[in-house]
Formats: C-alpha cells, structure tokens, sequence
C-alpha cells in the first residue's frame, strides 16, 4: 500500500520521465544545460520580473520604486481577510504564457519550477511555521475538465520542499463560478461570493495555513476562501502565489 507521500513521489517520477526537467527552457523552450535554475535559460531568467524588494506588506504585490506607502492602493481602500500575502514574480506576457501552459496546455511539469519558485520567496522570508498547506481548490465540474488542479500540484511540491502537510479536502469549492480574469473587481468579488466549503473546521483550529494560487490579482479568491477558513479560527492564514501585477 502506497502512502500519500510515496504516491506523490512515483507521480513524480512519472512526469519527469515523460517530461526530463532542465533540458529545455520553460519559458522560450531553448535547450538549457541541467545545472540551469528553474529549469530557464540564463537570458530568461534575467528578464524575469523577480519580486525581489518594495513590495506591499499585505498582499505582496509590487510597488513603483517612488510610491512611500507601505502598502498599496487596493489594500489601503480595501480589507484582506487574510493575514500577508507573498507572490513571487511580476505578472508580464511571458510569466502570463507560462502559467497558461501549466493550466490549459497541460504541461504539468512547469507546475514544479514554479513552487521551487515558490519555496525559494518562502525561505527568502523567512516563513517557517506553517502546519498546513491548502490549495484554492476547483469546483468538480471544472476539476473533471482539465483533469487536475494546478494549485494542488504546486501545493505538492512546496509541501515536498519544505517538509510541511497538504490538505486538500477540506476546503471545496461548492460553486460553479465564471472566469475571473476578465470580470472587473466588483463582478469578481460576486462571482466568488460563498463559493468555498469548509467541511472540518476543528481540524484547523489553531493552525497556520498557507494558502496557494498561480494568481493575485485583486484578492477576492483568497478573501471568499479566508473567509470559510477563519470560521475554523486559525492562528494565521498566509497567502502566496507564483505571479501578481501592480495596482498603483
């Protein structure tokens, strides 16, 4: 009998078998010598908008090298329900084709550089405690559409790195919700509106959860999700995602 962890590890091997990680560049697809980081090119890996420094202490999200506050406008107009939130590359056209890869091209393995990216900001940051790893989930219909969930395969991989637990049953999602990328803030925040299930909430109590996406845009998915999960009264609820934009 395989346990979840040595399940994960032949799923895996599986995919790096069929998909051999460090040959080919994830974002422009040039060959790439196994000893490149994240699996990019040395010029792609240069041009890529690290969030490295000024960088909003709720969301995460980048901010323009001249703006004082520490926060940025969404989050001064607006309330977050979850604690701080960290993303890890600035959204652009390249970083937009990459996670479109991921998610509609089915190419999975993208999904593990990604959370090496992932887990690199998390120990950049020195984010240690966390008991419990949740991704945003998908409704079934959508899950069963394109046959995985690309936060839970994300979540996997951090979870691997890092040495923490994945729960990925207790926060469903109950609704069928549209798109969010061309809704505005407004029709987002609808469109998301108890959406999320949570269906043991003792055993979160107490607990501090990170919370996984590709994504931040406005924050409405993480709220509508935070907003089930303090039901459980956690200690904290971190949030991080691969890419975000500014706002400013």
């Amino acid at each position: 009998m395989i346990d979840e962890k040595g399940f994960y590890s032949y799923i895996d091997a599986f995919m790096n078998f069929i998909y051999p990680r460090n040959i080919f560049c994830i974002v422009c697809g040039a060959s790439i010598t196994k000893t490149e980081k994240y699996s990019m090119c040395y010029e792609c890996r240069e041009k890529t908008p690290f969030i490295t420094a000024g960088e909003c202490e709720k969301c995460g999200k980048p901010l323009e090298s001249l703006y004082l506050p520490s926060e940025c406008p969404d989050c001064i107009r607006g309330e977050h329900l979850f604690d701080r939130g960290y993303s890890c590359v600035e959204y652009n056209e390249q970083m937009k084709q990459l996670v479109y890869k991921l998610k509609y091209g089915k190419q999975r393995y993208i999904a593990y550089h990604l959370a090496e990216i992932m887990s690199d900001k998390l120990i950049k940051i020195g984010l240690e405690n966390i008991d419990v790893i949740i991704p945003v989930p998908l409704h079934k219909k959508k899950l069963r559409e394109r046959e995985f969930n690309q936060a839970q395969l994300i979540s996997k991989y951090i979870a691997k790195a890092r040495g923490w637990h994945v729960e990925d049953k207790n926060l469903i999602r109950t609704k069928m919700t549209l798109s969010q990328n061309k809704l505005s803030k407004d029709e987002r925040k609808d469109n998301v509106k108890n959406a999320f299930l949570l269906t043991k909430k003792e055993e979160l109590t107490g607990k501090n959860i990170l919370l996984v996406d590709d994504i931040y845009t406005t924050g409405s998915t993480f709220n509508a999700c935070c907003k089930e999960l303090q039901k459980a009264k956690p200690k904290a609820i971190h949030v991080i995602t691969f890419t975000t934009g500014r706002n400013v």
